[in-house]
């Protein structure tokens, strides 16, 4: 009997799957129609095939037939094209609902709910495990409801025929769900393990590609590779696993309907011959007969598209179990933010614990004032929550104890001052154009003299002059061919443009030479006279050049950062 934790898992994935569902029913429902239209196009063609060659056979010509047999090519043709359509729409629908979804509850938690991974490894399940769930409303749902109406829709038109071939159709079909229930079975548990090591791959090809430099320059450049074979073999081996279980169905139904429709056409040959040893009631003619086994494989198509479509109900079943787990550990209270400050405030954390949704708290009893016109530092070790600290300003990380008040007034949980913010991070994330264009990301309606002053108050002018093309000079994607000191002194225009009462920087002078350091501090220090400048950093320098210093320790009860 299954555990209360594992129905909870699959409630949530099927909840998951009728919302993500929903946007594609519509297309979902045209496409099914168009595939019965398509259908009814199969029976006119062997209607009338099967009239105009018992006419054929008795020296006459059955104009109506024929008729009848290119109107059904007609409309099957034409309907199967404009199913496959609809029922692509369906997919990308469904998987737009789904990454919708996901991207909102990563708009409104933030990031730190999607930790506990590498970058690589999450940037493939959000695409493509969300590309999966295209199969389940592309070929999953219209597939089982077509193979649910379809085969009986068959079944009748023989039956009109001859009734004895379709109770023999009927009887072998009994045996199909067997056979379904071992794919469903063994497929589902063998996509996930195989979803996993796409995962990894992507997550490892991606770290490995990001740090290249260091792997040559350590020559370590054959034990990565290895591990990214290894990797590699993983995946191949559960790429091959779940084929050899859809080759071993397809080939288990292939032979059933192989089977059935033989036993068919030795019936119809025996019967129109007279010699059948059995009496069945019926008479059958060449024109019955005929259009007996033309529909007889027709009646297989939908059934031995199963397996196939199983494979894709795993798919999505998989990504969705994954996908929902997320949301559902996710703190969806949305984040407020707050209007924009008009002055500087003074930021005041008290006894404050921040830390991350569903996880313990960073640091405990945090207190500590950062005031208008000072330069307050946060330091302390990798792993302090210098960071987190910053974060919680912004509403992505939260308090689990004590306040954060600005200017007096106390922060709910949920609250953000991201409108009365600068942020500038250790690696500022640049794009393929302009440096103005760069720098305009901060206010995207700010005037040209706004920029042009901006950046020559951070001392890009200095090497973006006009034999560099100026402001105009492009860039690269990701900024290449940059410092990074020119990085940052980018980084810090925008926070002069954004004009915010706040400044934040996480380790800001990381990637800089002692004299592009010294330089950035003369920067900060003469913004610190505009606004509220709290960093994060562990650089002696910065240390030294600050007003006040706020050493940080991880959480333990027996240790309280104090101011």
């Amino acid at each position: 009997m299954p555990d209360p934790e594992t129905n909870a898992v699959k409630q949530r994935t099927r909840s998951a799957l009728r919302r993500w569902i929903a946007p594609a029913r519509g297309a979902e429902r045209a496409g099914l129609l168009l595939q019965l239209v398509a259908l009814a196009g199969w029976i006119a063609i062997a209607w009338g095939i099967g009239q105009s060659v018992g006419a054929a056979s008795q020296g006459a010509l059955d104009r109506t037939g024929l008729l009848v047999a290119g109107f059904g090519v007609t409309a099957r043709t034409v309907a199967l094209w404009a199913s496959d359509t609809m029922l692509a729409r369906a997919g990308r629908a469904m998987v737009t609902a789904a990454r919708r979804e996901v991207f909102e509850t990563l708009s409104q938690s933030g990031a730190g709910w999607l930790g506990g991974a590498d970058t690589g490894s999450r940037t493939s399940q959000i695409i493509d495990r969300t590309a999966k769930l295209a199969g389940y409303a592309e070929r999953w749902r219209p597939g089982m409801m077509f193979a649910a109406i379809g085969p009986f829709i068959v079944l009748a038109a023989i039956a009109m025929q001859t009734w004895l071939a379709a109770a023999l159709l009927f009887v072998c079909l009994l045996a199909a769900p067997i056979f379904l229930w071992l794919t469903i079975s063994e497929t589902a548990s063998r996509a996930r393990t195989q979803q996993a090591a796409l995962d990894s791959l992507s997550g490892q090809f991606q770290s490995r590609a990001a740090q290249s430099g260091l792997i040559r320059a350590f020559r370590a450049v054959r034990r990565e590779t290895a591990q990214l074979q290894t990797a590699s073999d993983r995946l191949r081996e559960g790429t091959m696993a779940i084929l050899r279980v859809a080759f071993l169905s397809t080939a288990v139904l292939e032979f059933f309907a192989s089977i059935s429709i033989a036993l068919v056409a030795v019936y119809v040959g025996f019967k129109l011959l007279g010699v059948f040893p059995f009496k069945t009631g019926e008479t059958l003619t060449l024109s019955e007969g005929l259009t007996a086994l033309i529909l007889a494989p027709e009646f297989f198509a939908p059934i031995r598209k199963l397996p196939g479509l199983h494979h894709d109900r795993a798919d999505g079943m998989a990504a969705a179990e994954l996908l929902s787990e997320w949301i559902a550990r996710s703190d969806r209270q949305t984040i407020r933010r707050l209007p924009p400050l008009t002055s500087a405030p003074a930021i005041c954390f008290e006894h404050a614990s921040p830390g991350w949704p569903g996880h313990a708290p960073v640091l405990n009893d945090l207190n500590f004032e950062a005031r208008p016109g000072r330069l307050t530092v946060l330091s302390g070790p990798s792993g302090s929550g210098k960071s987190t600290c910053l974060l919680s300003l912004i509403g992505r990380a939260r308090l689990s104890g004590g306040a954060i008040r600005i200017d007096g007034t106390t922060l709910r949980d949920g609250d953000s001052l991201a409108d009365s913010v600068a942020f500038v991070g250790q690696t500022p994330w640049l794009m393929e154009g302009t440096i103005r264009q760069n720098i305009a990301i901060a206010a995207p309606l700010a005037s040209d003299e706004a920029i042009r002053k901006a950046a020559e108050q951070a001392g890009i002018l200095d090497f973006a002059g006009k034999a560099e093309g100026g402001l105009d000079r492009r860039l690269s994607r990701f900024g290449g061919g940059l410092s990074g000191g020119q990085r940052q002194r980018i980084a810090l225009a925008r926070a002069l443009l954004r004009g915010s009462p706040i400044l934040l920087m996480d380790e800001p002078t990381a990637h800089l030479d002692p004299d592009a350091e010294e330089d950035f501090i003369r920067q900060i220090r003469s913004l610190a006279s505009q606004c509220t400048v709290l960093l994060a950093s562990h650089s002696p320098a910065l240390i030294e050049a600050a007003d006040a210093v706020v050493e940080l320790q991880p959480a333990k009860p027996e240790h309280a950062a104090r101011c």
